[in-house]
């Protein structure tokens, strides 16, 4: 599931009533961990627009003066979509069973993860040519 093996802590996240899935989202797109019920094809698509979703609320909130982006909430048809910061360059994403999910106990839910293991959810941040960045 991840190379950081933290998957586990994302399947406590998907036995909150009315989570569908997790997926762990890095500030590139990438994907180091998702919940079993989603392939690892589907949740690196779906960490790739997650990212640029983040990206674009940012500025958003930057153009605005919003002083900062605490959270993304999408409510679609079928489901709510929730982007929360999780640790350093990484983001849940977290996608519910229902469009009449208690929102408030999932973001909770999200957020406590996050709050209590955000140090081991982080990832360094990448460059092009494979080194690692200057401190």
């Amino acid at each position: 599931m991840s190379d950081k093996n933290i998957g586990w802590l994302l399947e406590s996240l998907e036995d909150t009533a009315g989570v569908e899935y997790a997926v762990l989202v890095a500030a590139d797109g990438m994907s180091p961990a998702h919940t079993d019920r989603l392939q690892r094809e589907r949740a690196e698509k779906i960490s790739a627009i997650a990212s640029t979703l983040w990206g674009a609320s940012r500025a958003y909130d930057r153009e605005t003066n919003g002083g900062g982006v605490r959270q993304f909430v999408m409510e679609s048809v079928d489901h709510i979509h929730l982007l929360i910061p999780a640790g350093k360059n990484t983001m849940l994403a977290v996608r519910t069973n229902s469009p009449h999910a208690d929102i408030g106990v999932i973001s909770e839910a999200a957020l406590r993860l996050a709050a209590s293991v955000g140090d081991r959810l982080g990832v360094k941040t990448r460059v092009a040519d494979g080194t690692e960045p200057l401190a």
